[in-house]
């Protein structure tokens, strides 16, 4: 995926509202029914971008964020090469990191 900030026109310190109407106005310039595969690339960009949890793993693994179930796999993984971004998103999946 290419970078979901770069696709929806905002920076990378965008709060939600700003991504959302950034979202919102490509969508009425672009809707589904008249170009399915671009919609398609700004739905992914937003549900990549669209809550501080979500921007956070996007920052962490520099590409589309997994799920939340093979988020939590990673954690339980007694293996991962990346265990202080693992314990930071372990607390943002229990909601302990604020949203600012």
């Amino acid at each position: 995926m290419s970078d979901p900030y770069l696709l929806l026109g905002v920076s990378r310190d965008a709060d939600d509202a700003v991504i959302r109407a950034a979202y919102l106005a490509a969508v009425r310039e672009c809707p589904p029914d008249r170009d399915a595969e671009r919609f398609a690339r700004l739905r992914r960009a937003y549900d990549a971008v669209a809550s501080h949890r979500l921007r956070l793993a996007y920052e962490l693994f520099d590409r589309e964020p997994p799920t939340r179930e093979q988020m939590l796999r990673m954690l339980e993984s007694e293996f991962s090469p990346r265990r202080a971004d693992l314990a930071l998103l372990r607390r943002a999946l229990k909601g302990g990191v604020d949203g600012r």
